[in-house]
């Protein structure tokens, strides 16, 4: 029901942007502040279209008026991150930087500043996505196996869905930059087709971050750096015993765009924990062997052909082994309001139960939010 908002709530946010920037009136400080009726009559023409019928006239009048109010102290903020959406929604070519490369992640980044300006909405992080079909040739049933459990009979072909989602703690840390958001990744596997052993979820990956988030506008070598990150990751299956799974790593993100190609790299460090006495020490390490499998970076990129998008994902560990794992991604229209996915993994770290077993997967379905 949030997404379903999401649109023209932002769609209103842009015109309100688009307010002059005036001392504050004695009708304004009260909270009863309306918006003038040619930029309330613009405000609909925008919200209505993608409001549902469920909303009335008069509600989306309210509505108008509500974020002016609400929003007056983060206009500043919104009109400098989101000039360029503005240009977009008068019909202005904004497309391109001064060297004729696309921009292709200005509206993400755009949208992001509008949805920090609204308390109501959650902002994407990862890719969000429901896969109906995702088959995995080459199941590791080991671990089910230490830990005597009904697992170690899986169907091939399984359901995996992602959810992520963050929200803004604190904004403008430094000036008019750095902002600090709490995200929340959930990575799911579910026997969704196992009947005969109740239909259960065989690995629930949950990676919570804290993130300070730096917009950047640099260039180097013809490539624009336009986002970075420093984080603390936690992930973790949620489990106990021999099927407990869990890490703690400081992460730098760095993202740089040319044209229709944008690629980011994420080097990492493991937080050390300690060996403890064994598998059933509940303080121990989990697997103090998981950087040999999941490597120390990931390197990730995409490329947008029209309405496609490509995506890449390397992982290695830099060692002679080469361990790690690739990742290949295709998301593509389906109708106005869905896109399908296809995505092919193959390596280690498929999930974290797999970290250590290499593994092909092939996943179908949708996906709801992409990279841009």
């Amino acid at each position: 029901m949030l997404l379903r908002y999401a649109a023209p709530l932002t769609a209103l946010l842009m015109t309100l942007i688009s307010l002059p920037l005036s001392a504050e009136t004695d009708e304004e400080e009260s909270g009863s502040a309306e918006l003038p009726e040619e930029l309330m009559v613009q405000c609909l023409k925008i919200a209505a279209p993608g409001a549902g019928g469920e909303l009335t006239i008069k509600q989306l009048r309210e509505l108008c008026n509500t974020l002016a109010r609400e929003d007056a102290n983060q206009q500043d903020a919104v009109r400098r991150a989101l000039e360029a959406l503005s240009d977009e929604a008068e019909g202005k070519d904004n497309d391109s930087d001064p060297t004729g490369n696309s921009r292709i992640l200005e509206r993400r980044l755009g949208m992001e500043a509008l949805n920090r300006a609204n308390r109501f909405l959650l902002t994407p992080h990862r890719r969000n996505y429901l896969l109906p079909v995702s088959y995995q040739e080459g199941r590791n049933i080991e671990p089910y196996t230490q830990a005597d459990s009904q697992l170690t009979d899986q169907k091939k072909i399984e359901v995996e869905f992602q959810l992520s989602v963050k929200i803004l703690i604190r904004e403008g840390i430094f000036g008019d930059n750095g902002h600090l958001y709490m995200a929340y990744t959930n990575h799911s596997l579910w026997q969704a087709y196992n009947e005969d052993i109740s239909r259960p979820f065989r690995e629930t990956n949950h990676q919570p971050e804290l993130i300070l988030s730096f917009v950047n506008d640099w260039e180097i070598f013809g490539f624009r750096n336009v986002l970075n990150e420093v984080m603390l990751t936690h992930q973790s299956n949620g489990q106990s015993g021999a099927l407990s799974r869990s890490w703690d790593r400081v992460m730098v993100n760095t993202v740089f765009e040319r044209g229709p190609f944008a690629f980011s790299f994420t080097p990492w460090y493991r937080l050390p924990e300690s060996e403890g006495d064994g598998p059933d020490d509940p303080t121990g390490d989990d697997n103090p062997d998981i950087e040999k499998y999941m490597g120390h970076f990931e390197l990730s990129g995409a490329y947008q052909r029209k309405e496609n998008i490509l995506s890449l994902m390397v992982r290695n560990n830099l060692r002679s082994d080469n361990r790690g794992a690739v990742e290949l991604g295709w998301s593509f229209p389906v109708s106005s309001t869905t896109r399908g996915y296809l995505k092919i993994f193959n390596g280690y770290g498929h999930s974290l139960i797999d970290y250590d077993h290499h593994t092909t997967a092939v996943g179908l379905g949708v996906i709801f939010t992409d990279l841009f």
